[in-house]
């Protein structure tokens, strides 16, 4: 998180690390999938970030070189989020597949991305969803909700979408899909 403002000395960005159901079975504990297991999941990880924060919406954080090598950070870096951090192992706040995965990344970009792989980076709590984590189901070829007459879910609220692009595209896609029904 930034200052509205966006006149401060700090650069932001986000990681996207995928889950699939499979995952969240996995993590959660569950013995199937129900309309609520994505949001069962987000809800565990982010039960873990607070409370590794130490409560008060204190986040969790760790240097990115610390991170990639699996120690907590003695020391973090000045940074923009407003409430504080708190000194954290994340292995202890992610699950160890999202973890793997962006160690993974965060060597890849450091290789290709100068300036990018570095001790003053520092990761800050996880965001912890790109889309709703409940999907509102809809039919694949009309797109409309498959009980509700009319209703056509749609972008990132439905769970069809995971940011502004992809969201437009997404309401794109059901305007034509409407369009073809009025016809």
């Amino acid at each position: 998180w930034s200052p509205s403002k966006r006149n401060n000395p700090y650069a932001n960005s986000g990681m996207v690390a995928q889950v699939s159901m499979a995952d969240a079975l996995k993590h959660t504990n569950q013995k199937e999938a129900s309309n609520l297991l994505l949001h069962d999941f987000q809800e565990s990880v982010e039960r873990k970030a607070y409370e590794a924060g130490g409560g008060l919406f204190v986040a969790p954080a760790q240097r990115m070189t610390d991170f990639i090598q699996n120690k907590t950070s003695t020391s973090l870096p000045n940074n923009s989020y407003l409430r504080g951090v708190q000194s954290v192992n994340m292995k202890e706040v992610l699950p160890d597949f999202i973890t793997k995965a962006l160690q993974g990344a965060f060597i890849s970009f450091g290789k290709k991305m100068k300036g990018y792989y570095t001790e003053e980076a520092i990761l800050i709590a996880p965001e912890s969803r790109t889309s709703s984590p409940v999907r509102i189901p809809r039919d694949e070829a009309t797109l409309k909700h498959p009980q509700i007459t009319n209703l056509y879910p749609c972008g990132e609220g439905a769970g069809y979408a995971g940011g502004i692009v992809s969201a437009a595209m997404d309401g794109q896609k059901c305007a034509q899909a409407i369009a073809a029904a009025l016809l």
